[in-house]
């Protein structure tokens, strides 16, 4: 889903890019190019033009590409994260407005030995590299910088993509524009205006300063606008960018948020993840990539079963659903071809199965018992099923929800009911909200009798008595906020929290 960061950012990167033909590398590339070194056949000058803009895709998407899965690895984007890259992006677009002298610098050049001792194809797209990797060669403007710290904060693969993709073709635009003509007039014209015009270099920074601002925009927006007005009476919340579905909590239909509007859904249980949107309608699953939707994907709903939760991503769609007999099974559905199916777990018990989450091929869901609650994870492309979380006794995991390589996931024992974030695979987990549990806690001994002999189970953060009224829900993980479900004593009333990551 193409978020206002991502728009914003592409745009600045697309620019940023431009700029660079005014280093000494970006008018070298026009020359090596277009006189393609004495041969004056279109071909040569076509397949190098090609194998340049290849290789500056190919390193702009290495850099900022690079740059956004090392975020994901330290956890994903947070407050205090967005927080400094809005202050680096609104320092970068000052001084990008203002012009000022670019520092760092990198005082490097591209290797001219290539050009003579390499094939000129090869040579150039080895050259389209250097350029598009951004930080290997002169920089032409603080948005270089500044794209760096926006991907490394925001953690998402699709944003550093996005952007690197953008500064390639950036880079290659000039070169694309000008390197068939140089031989004649109008090339000439072009390169000269190039050189002599330093006031369009000075324009696109300019330019630059202005994208920049919205990044910053954008990232003051993400995730505050989700959490700023919870609907009342809801339940099941389900995130993916600046979008955030939820079931009301009397039944019924399902409701979607987006930036600027928020639309009752035709069915139940909405889900979001991927850039999708399904919910269950009468006798269907539907899959969109938005609502309204032209063409949604129809999946038939499993025959004489009831589907109770659902969660999807950009290739499957997780199902979960009970018989008449109290059975329930959970699924997995895949998007590109509906007969593939691949099935998670089953169970007797009525509520053992928790609700599922999905993050690309990654499924996370609990299962709890009498004896035991195990948190899993299982890798629908692999297979692989892997325990993440086991106790044998007195402890229950529910609503796990992952997300950019972050875990969201509940922990009930007799004392409280925690929700916890962890960040790694092996990471220790942090306490983001606690509550009394709801489970009555015996004194130990018989009021009226002598207390020396006292078995009651001790808790840090409550006394003996009845539980809390609270119970927690379902949950989700969005970019700077937990949401979770909190159910009264009268679950009509139930409501959506949300819970800062910083």
């Amino acid at each position: 889903m193409l978020t206002a960061l991502i728009v914003a950012a592409a745009v600045t990167a697309l620019i940023a890019g431009i700029a660079g033909a005014w280093s000494p590398c970006g008018f070298s590339m026009i020359e090596t190019i277009g006189t393609a070194l004495g041969d004056a056949r279109r071909s040569m000058l076509a397949l190098a033009t090609a194998t340049f803009t290849l290789g500056a895709l190919a390193g702009g998407a290495a850099t900022y590409g690079g740059l956004a899965a090392l975020g994901t690895l330290l956890g994903g984007a947070g407050g205090v994260r967005d927080g400094l890259a809005c202050a680096l992006a609104l320092a970068a677009a000052l001084a990008d407005w203002r012009g000022i002298r670019i520092a760092p610098q990198i005082r490097r050049q591209v290797p001219e030995r290539w050009r003579w001792i390499m094939p000129l194809p090869l040579a150039c797209g080895l050259y389209g590299l250097l350029l598009g990797l951004g930080f290997t060669t002169f920089v032409l403007s603080f948005a270089v910088w500044a794209l760096a710290g926006i991907s490394l904060a925001a953690g998402s693969l699709t944003l550093g993509l996005v952007t690197g993709l953008s500064f390639g073709l950036g880079r290659a635009l000039p070169v694309l524009w000008i390197s068939p003509r140089l031989r004649g007039e109008s090339g000439q014209l072009a390169l000269d205006r190039l050189a002599l015009e330093p006031r369009m270099w000075l324009g696109l920074r300019r330019l630059d300063a202005i994208a920049l601002g919205a990044c910053a925009a954008a990232l003051l927006g993400s995730g505050g606008a989700l959490a700023a007005t919870l609907p009342p009476f809801a339940t099941d919340p389900s995130v993916d960018g600046a979008s955030l579905a939820w079931q009301h909590a009397g039944g019924g239909r399902g409701w979607l948020r987006e930036t600027t509007r928020t639309v009752r859904l035709p069915g139940r249980l909405p889900a979001l993840g991927g850039g999708r949107v399904a919910w269950v309608q009468g006798g269907e699953l539907v899959i969109a990539r938005r609502y309204p939707a032209r063409a949604p994907h129809l999946i038939p709903a499993p025959p004489n079963a009831r589907v109770d939760a659902l969660a999807v991503s950009a290739r499957w769609l997780v199902v979960r659903d009970q018989v008449d007999a109290g059975v329930a099974n959970l699924f997995a559905v895949s998007l590109r071809d509906p007969s593939r199916r691949v099935y998670l777990q089953g169970s007797g018990a009525p509520g053992a199965i928790g609700r599922p989450s999905i993050s690309g091929d990654t499924v996370a869901y609990a299962l709890s018992g009498a004896r035991r609650s195990t948190l899993y994870e299982v890798n629908l492309a692999t297979g692989a099923r892997t325990v993440v979380l086991e106790e044998h006794a007195n402890v229950l995991f529910s609503n796990p929800v992952i997300s950019h390589r972050r875990l969201l996931y509940e922990r009930t024992d007799r004392c409280e009911q925690e929700l916890l974030l962890r960040t790694s695979q092996h990471g220790h987990a942090r306490v983001l909200l606690t509550l009394p549990s709801t489970v009555t806690r015996d004194p130990g001994y018989q009021p009226g009798y002598v207390e020396d002999y006292n078995s009651a189970s001790l808790c840090a953060h409550r006394s003996t008595g009845a539980g809390g009224a609270i119970t927690l829900g379902a949950s989700a993980l969005g970019a700077r906020d937990a949401y979770v479900s909190e159910s009264p004593a009268d679950p009509a009333h139930t409501r959506i929290v949300s819970v800062p990551l910083d």
